[in-house]
């Protein structure tokens, strides 16, 4: 990549730093909102993506501690799964309540959030649904381009507590979201 890209970019990066006002996140300040993006789930060795979606709801604990109640599922295409084909598609549901550790910079509200929920599988074959509790560790960034909304995008890696760190559950989407109770 050519240096004078490189520092229009960063120029631009700093300069919309800058000009961008105060960032709005409050304490008591309600936000409730949309979730849509790509989601997926390993079964053994392999991944399948999906389209997923959710609803989200947070309160500001502090300025700096929002309590996170979200709920989401995603499918995925079992055509690809070996011994498969003739099945439907493996449906995920999940839910969780956490707390998200938030920094108000400018307009920009990056996040770090951790949930603990239950998930619910079926489809794919299964005769019966799975139901799992897991983890999930949230990453996101807001911008809040006013008091009274925001767009931003989270991704969101799960675990479950019967297999940490051996099956995934992975999340990335775009959110929109209304904010009021400052």
């Amino acid at each position: 990549m050519n240096w004078n890209w490189r520092i229009v970019g960063v120029s631009c990066v700093l300069m919309a730093l800058l000009l961008s006002r105060t960032g709005d996140a409050f304490e008591r300040q309600w936000n409730a909102g949309v979730d849509l993006g790509y989601a997926s789930v390993s079964l053994g060795d392999e991944f399948y993506g999906g389209l997923g979606g959710g609803l989200h709801l947070g309160y500001g604990l502090t300025d700096a501690y929002n309590l996170m109640v979200e709920v989401g599922g995603s499918r995925h295409s079992s055509s690809k799964m070996s011994g498969c084909e003739d099945c439907d598609a493996l449906l995920a549901g999940h839910g969780g309540v956490g707390v998200a550790y938030t920094l108000d910079v400018i307009s920009w509200v990056p996040y770090l959030g951790l949930l603990f929920g239950g998930y619910r599988f079926s489809g794919a074959g299964m005769d019966d649904p799975l139901y799992k509790a897991g983890f999930q560790l949230a990453l996101g960034c807001d911008y809040r381009p006013s008091r009274h909304w925001g767009v931003g995008v989270q991704a969101r890696y799960h675990t479950f507590v019967d297999a940490p760190f051996d099956a995934q559950y992975l999340t990335v989407f775009g959110r929109f979201e209304l904010l009021w109770g400052w």
